[in-house]
C-alpha cells in the first residue's frame, strides 16, 4: 500500500459500486449516486467543509489499467462524488435535481476557499487486496472482527461526555442508579434496560405529568418529593426490564395512555407531596434540590475564546505563558489574530520540549510537521501519553486536508487568501488540547 494525495479530476467513481448495479460510464455512476444518495451527498459535503475528511478512514483507490495517472475508487465513491459536485455542481443534470444543484452552487458561494481539489489516498496496485478491509467495513460486527455498533445508551454517554449534552432518559437512569429509594435487585439489572423504550416514556408528555416530572432545556427536574418520583420510575423500570415485555405495549399514544391507566396503585406518586425546591436529575447527590431552574448545556463551538478556562496548563517559558493567557481572552470572532497566534503557539510549546527532553532527530529549526511528529512519537514511545491521542495527532498533522494538518497551519500564516473560521480554530483545539497538554507536563 501508498498514501498519496490525488487530485480530485484524477480519481474515477467506481462504476461496479457494490451499492448498486453496474454502470458503463462515470456520467451514469455519477447520476446513479446522486439519485440514490440526493440530500444525503449535500449534508456530506457540508459536514467536509466544516470538519475536513475523516483522517481515520482514507480514500481507497487502485491505479487505472485504461487511463494513464488516473486511479479507480474502491472505497469512498460516496465521499469523492459529494466533492466533485462541490467542484462541479453542473455535474448534475437531471432537473429533478435542481434545488439539490442549487443548494451546492450557495454552499461553493460561501466557502469559496475551503473547496477540497485534491485528497488523502491509499493505493492498491491489486485491488483485490482492500477487499477483506472493505467488507469488514461495510458487513457488520461479523462476531466481533468488524466494527461493533454502538447502542443507543452508548451513543448517549459519548454525547454526555464529548458533547455535555444528556438525554432524558439516561438522566432518569443515573437517578434510579445512585438513589438509595431504588432497590438493589432493580438497579442490578439497570443496564439491561433498553433506552429506546424508556425514551418513548419519557417524550410523552402525558407520562411526564402522570410521573410528575417534567423537562426544562433539556433537564430532567421536578417539584414533586423526591420519594414519589423515584416510586413511580422504579416501577416502570421494573416493567421495561420484565422478560416478557413487548414495545407493542407503549408503541402508540393510547398505548401509553392505557399502561398509565393500569399502573399498580401503590406505585402511583402522589403529585399533591410537593418538595421543598425543584430538583433536578443531573444533581450529584441523590436527593439534591436546586434553587433555580438549570441551565442547558453550553455548545463548545459557542465559547468565546480558543482556549478554555478549565484548561489549565504549568507554563514556565514566559513569553509561551503570555501567548497562552492571551489565547484565553482574545474573542475567537478576531479569528485571524486567534489563528496566528495558536500557529505560535503550539510550535513554540513543541520548541520547549524539544529542548528540555533533549530529541535528538529534531531541532528548533526543523519543519513544523518534523517536530509534531518526533514528539508525538516520543510521548507514545515512553508511555507519557495514551498511544491513541498520538497516532490521531499523527495523522492529523500529515492530512493536508485536516484542520491540524500543517499546510492549514502554515496558511493561517502565509497565506494572504486563506481566511480561517473560528469554529474551525475551536474544533482544532479541542481536538489537540489532550497532546498540549501531555506536552507541558513533560516538560521539567
Amino acid at each position: 500500500m501508498e498514501i498519496k494525495v490525488i487530485k480530485l479530476v484524477d480519481l474515477l467513481i467506481n462504476t461496479e459500486n457494490y451499492r448498486f448495479e453496474p454502470v458503463s460510464s462515470q456520467k451514469e455512476a455519477i447520476d446513479l449516486m446522486i439519485e440514490d444518495q440526493n440530500e444525503k451527498l449535500y449534508k456530506l459535503a457540508e459536514d467536509i467543509i466544516i470538519h475536513g475528511l475523516n483522517p481515520n478512514d482514507a480514500i481507497q483507490v487502485s491505479p487505472s489499467r485504461h487511463e494513464k495517472n488516473k486511479y479507480n475508487i474502491l472505497e469512498g465513491n460516496r465521499r469523492v462524488v459529494s466533492l466533485k459536485l462541490l467542484n462541479n455542481p453542473d455535474l448534475i443534470e437531471n432537473s429533478k435535481y435542481r434545488t439539490l444543484k442549487n443548494r451546492f452552487k450557495k454552499l461553493i458561494e460561501i466557502n469559496k476557499n475551503r473547496i477540497l481539489k485534491e485528497v488523502n489516498c491509499i493505493i492498491y496496485d491489486d485491488p483485490t487486496e482492500a477487499d477483506k478491509w472493505i467488507k469488514l467495513k461495510h458487513t457488520g460486527q461479523s462476531d466481533g472482527i468488524g466494527t461493533v455498533d454502538w447502542d443507543a445508551k452508548q451513543i448517549q454517554r459519548f454525547d454526555e461526555k464529548v458533547e455535555g449534552k444528556s438525554s432524558a432518559s439516561l438522566q432518569v437512569i443515573k437517578i434510579l442508579e445512585k438513589s438509595n429509594l431504588v432497590p438493589e435487585t432493580v438497579k442490578n439489572k439497570i443496564a439491561n434496560l433498553k433506552i429506546t423504550n424508556l425514551d418513548r416514556l419519557i417524550s410523552d408528555p402525558n407520562v411526564r405529568d402522570f410521573l410528575g416530572i417534567e423537562i426544562e432545556k433539556g433537564i430532567v427536574q421536578s417539584d414533586v418529593d423526591e420519594s414519589e418520583v423515584i416510586k413511580g420510575l422504579t416501577q416502570v423500570a421494573m416493567d421495561l426490564l420484565r422478560p416478557d415485555f413487548r414495545v407493542k405495549e407503549i408503541y402508540t399514544k393510547e398505548d401509553r395512555k392505557d399502561y398509565i391507566n393500569q399502573f399498580p396503585k401503590q406505585s402511583m406518586p402522589k403529585l399533591s407531596q410537593k418538595a421543598e425546591k425543584t430538583w433536578v436529575f443531573t444533581s450529584s447527590s441523590s436527593r439534591a434540590t436546586s434553587k433555580q431552574k438549570p441551565k442547558q448545556s453550553s455548545n463548545p463551538l459557542d465559547r468565546k475564546h480558543l482556549i478554555p478556562k478549565k484548561c489549565i496548563l504549568q507554563i514556565n517559558n514566559p513569553r509561551v505563558n503570555a501567548i497562552y493567557s492571551e489565547l484565553q481572552k482574545i474573542d475567537i470572532i478576531h479569528a485571524n489574530a486567534v489563528a496566528v497566534l495558536l500557529r505560535v503557539f503550539v510550535e513554540l510549546s513543541l520548541d520547549c520540549f524539544i529542548e528540555t527532553n533533549k530529541l535528538t532527530n529534531v531541532n528548533i529549526d526543523s519543519k513544523l510537521i518534523k517536530k509534531v511528529l518526533e514528539v508525538a512519537s516520543y510521548l507514545e514511545n515512553n508511555k507519557l501519553a495514551d498511544k491513541h491521542i498520538c497516532k490521531g495527532i499523527k495523522s492529523a498533522v500529515n492530512n493536508p486536508n485536516d484542520l491540524f494538518g500543517t499546510d492549514t497551519l502554515n496558511a493561517y500564516v502565509h497565506n494572504a487568501k486563506f481566511s480561517p473560521i473560528s469554529n474551525n480554530l475551536i474544533i482544532t483545539w479541542d481536538n489537540i488540547q489532550v497532546f498540549i497538554e501531555k506536552v507541558w507536563e513533560n516538560i521539567k
